[in-house]
């Protein structure tokens, strides 16, 4: 068993507000340093500071199709589909919840609240467990994680009774000890003669525990003396019903009554005293699918998969519409009633509702702010705009299949998400629901470009300020693989684009596997004219780059591709690059320019890179075409090629010229070289939600470093940023620091790789650095080590010619 201290609760996000516990440790000349007039919590003050803390990762989970939920106090936990969260009802504001904030795990599968010991227990699809205490401890138990099992584990749901937690699963019912904190017992084997069950569900009333399994419900007697691990002490309620499909999978207790739910059946309630107790049918409670019976607010509410949310009534037995299909929609997963009428509906299909009292219509929409799906195949941050896009549809890149996706695209910007899809603009004038759209890049004015893999060429400005590029648009020589019949348009299939550094272009591949075709144009958007690359060899592309000299440099597509390709504007020569030129693998995924002018590749085998200067100069004196460069680094007891045993899919440099490389075994940072590996992330050391990274994408602006998974998008805290101008040695987070801050303290917006002196007022070394692009990162420790004493310290930094210096000012606080 593990323990994890620090609470699950919001982040703070900016300390310049300084709680009224640290204004005794304020002195007159720190006064003069911060602002101390708006005395209060922190809260998050933007261009002072990142959303997170440096090193800090943050989630951007989707949030719209809600499974189960826990209500404690104020507090409502919601377990989605692919996040985990928690709404406070008196705020009306939401939060994502992940390892960042205590967590053990990701893919919570049931929740419950215990208000006797104050205690959350969620319980993960793995059959990880967490206790979430009243003072915000997270307490993590793997008894039913390492439980081995022949079949996989699947966890239904969770009651709570006297201190103790039953959940059901595929292994039976586990019984955890809420006081002790570790599993008490798994009744397994209780079905008929020792029939191994699947428990779905149990609940307890008076001496009676009864279990909703695959053996039917089953009864068992709580007493001393009897062992509910042996199958004797148990008694069959209900039968398994004969027609497949009629398990019984919902148990609830209700004034007296047990209610069990099944399948195309109903509800069967137990009911009577004495010889006159026996099992009777809700004759209007019949469903389809029945998915939750849940006792809350003094009703007993069920439901059922395309039916209204309905109750039981205990004097007649009979059952009531509580709120109509239309409103709640056709999928209630769960649902909570508040004592004064307010409902609480987790609906798959329309978001997490809550109805006022005496409402049944137009309910209100929790919605956490994040991307609208889990789908994110291509990003792209742009540090001018400080956006970065996460592009939802994509292709096999193996075998060129489109995956027919129409979910848009979703922009990150100031710390909010603007979902640009059929749903958040559902008018084509508005938003054209293109097919598949998998790339993006941004021209000098912030104009964004987005490659459709089945519709072409799209030019966004906004809602309703657009154009579309296709094939037949008037001037475009983009082609449909099924070309010459145009008669199908969404086979005109645009890979990838990338803005020219050097002038008003962008580059477009249009994959075609026509010979003697071209498949890469220059477009310009100001005139909306296009120029043909090379014809031979250019038809069956991937991704492009382009280098400082205007050229373009694209992968072929792995399906019948073989290598890379680049072109020289100026001498109009192409070159074709493979094994023969020392490419570690003709399988290539990602093609970048780094910050001094070099390409770098991402293949089945490694990477490599290559001076772009050198294929100008081959060009320019019609000599042979330079090869590539793999770099060494350290792996196991010796140097070899960098990941030269990962298929690397992605690459991004970050404002330091760093590497991050994406991998289907996590996130790798490296530096400028690749000879370094400095970072390696994956899901047993961070909140990735899964390790098979897809792409990556630095905020040159902020630092940020957004990673895109099978599962999902997150972004961790980078420490380097790039300073657009002139330094402005303004942004310093967090300031002043409280004493209980154990992070890393982060200076923004200095020179650019500037050196870096830091000393008390005094002018004493305390500690010295270089900054790794425009951000200067101090972990609060002088040259031996030790943490800095309470006091004002200066930061002063400046660039190599010791030329655009500036001074910051942190203030470090002590108990």
């Amino acid at each position: 068993m593990r323990q994890q201290a620090g609470p699950v609760a919001a982040k703070t996000t900016c300390s310049i507000l300084l709680p009224n516990t640290f204004l005794p440790a304020i002195t007159t000349a720190y006064a003069s340093f911060f602002r101390l007039d708006a005395i209060g919590p922190p809260e998050y003050c933007p261009g002072l500071g990142p959303g997170a803390a440096y090193g800090d990762w943050q989630l951007h989970l989707p949030a719209r199709h809600p499974l189960n939920l826990a209500e404690a106090g104020n507090q409502l936990y919601v377990a989605d589909e692919s996040s985990f969260y928690v709404y406070n009802k008196e705020l009306h504001a939401t939060q994502l919840l992940s390892r960042r904030d205590g967590l053990s795990d990701v893919g919570v599968a049931a929740v419950a609240f215990d208000s006797a010991s104050a205690q959350l227990i969620i319980v993960y699809r793995s059959g990880n467990i967490d206790l979430l205490g009243p003072n915000g401890t997270v307490r993590n138990i793997t008894d039913l994680l390492r439980k081995e099992s022949q079949t996989a584990k699947v966890i239904n749901q969770v009651q709570i009774y006297n201190g103790l937690a039953y959940i059901g699963t595929s292994l039976g019912v586990v019984v955890l000890d809420l006081a002790r904190q570790e599993v008490r017992d798994t009744y397994s084997a209780i079905g008929a003669g020792g029939q191994v069950i699947t428990s779905y569900a149990t609940v307890v009333l008076h001496d009676t525990i009864y279990a909703a399994t695959s053996a039917g419900v089953l009864r068992g007697r709580i007493a001393a003396g009897v062992n509910l691990l042996d199958y004797g002490s148990w008694t069959q309620e209900l039968p398994n019903p004969a027609q497949p499909g009629q398990t019984y999978t919902q148990l609830a207790a209700y004034r007296g009554h047990v209610l069990a739910g099944s399948n195309f059946r109903g509800v069967d309630y137990l009911a009577g005293v004495g010889a006159a107790r026996r099992w009777r049918f809700s004759p209007n409670s019949y469903g389809n699918e029945v998915l939750r019976l849940r006792a809350s607010g003094g009703q007993l509410l069920l439901a059922f998969n395309g039916s209204p949310l309905r109750r039981f009534d205990a004097a007649t037995g009979m059952v009531v519409d509580v709120l109509p299909l239309a409103a709640t929609g056709r999928q209630i997963n769960d649902v909570l009633r508040e004592a004064d009428g307010t409902y609480y509906v987790a609906s798959y299909y329309n978001a997490m509702q809550r109805y006022a009292p005496g409402t049944t219509s137009a309910p209100e929409i929790i919605l956490p702010n994040a991307p609208e799906t889990a789908a994110a195949y291509g990003l792209l941050a742009n540090a001018a705009t400080n956006t970065v896009d996460v592009f939802s549809g994509g292709y096999s890149g193996d075998s060129g299949v489109q995956f027919g996706s129409r979910n848009g695209f979703y922009e990150y910007q100031g710390g909010h998400w603007t979902n640009y899809t059929a749903t958040a603009f559902p008018s084509a004038t508005d938003f054209p629901n293109l097919l598949d759209i998998s790339h993006g890049t941004r021209t000098a004015d912030g104009t964004l470009y987005l490659a459709s893999y089945g519709n072409g060429l799209l030019e966004w400005k906004g809602p309703g300020n657009y154009r579309q590029f296709t094939a037949g648009t008037p001037g475009s020589p983009l082609r449909s693989s099924l070309d010459p019949d145009l008669s199908n348009l969404n086979y005109v299939r645009v890979t990838d684009v990338a803005a020219d550094p050097n002038g008003p272009y962008v580059w477009v591949v249009n994959r075609h596997q026509r010979a003697n075709v071209p498949g890469l144009f220059r477009f310009q958007p100001a005139n909306a004219t296009w120029k043909a690359g090379p014809a031979n060899g250019f038809e069956n592309l991937d991704r492009v780059t382009v280098d400082t000299y205007g050229n373009p440099w694209a992968t072929q597509s792995r399906k019948g591709g073989n290598g890379l390709v680049a072109y020289d504007t100026t001498t109009q020569r192409a070159f074709f690059f493979n094994t023969a030129d020392k490419l570690p693998n003709n399988l290539v995924y990602a093609v970048v320019c780094d910050r001094a002018g070099s390409i770098w590749v991402g293949t089945a085998t490694g990477v490599a890179s290559i001076d772009a200067s050198a294929v100008v100069s081959a060009a320019a004196q019609n000599t042979a075409q330079p090869s590539f460069n793999v770099p060494n680094a350290q792996s196991g007891n010796g140097l070899f090629p960098t990941l030269y045993n990962e298929t690397v899919r992605c690459i991004a440099i970050d404002g330091a010229n760093r590497k991050w490389f994406g991998t289907p075994n996590g996130l790798w940072l490296f530096n400028d070289k690749a000879s370094e590996a400095l970072l390696h992330f994956t899901t047993a050391n961070s909140p990735l939600p899964s390790n098979s990274i897809v792409d990556v994408a630095v905020n040159d602006k902020t630092g940020e470093v957004f990673v895109a998974t099978d599962a999902g998008v997150v972004s961790y805290q980078g420490s380097a940023s790039v300073t657009d101008g002139a330094p402005s040695c303004a942004q310093v987070w967090p300031n002043p620091v409280q004493p209980q801050f154990a992070g890393t303290v982060g200076i923004s917006g200095v020179a650019n790789n500037a050196q870096v002196r830091i000393t008390d007022v005094a002018g004493h070394l305390v500690y010295s650095t270089h900054a790794a692009g425009g951000t200067v990162t101090w972990n609060l420790a002088d040259t031996a080590g030790r943490r800095v004493r309470s006091g004002v310290y200066l930061v002063l930094t400046s660039d190599a010619d010791g030329k655009n210096t500036c001074v910051s000012k942190v203030a470090v606080l002590s108990n």
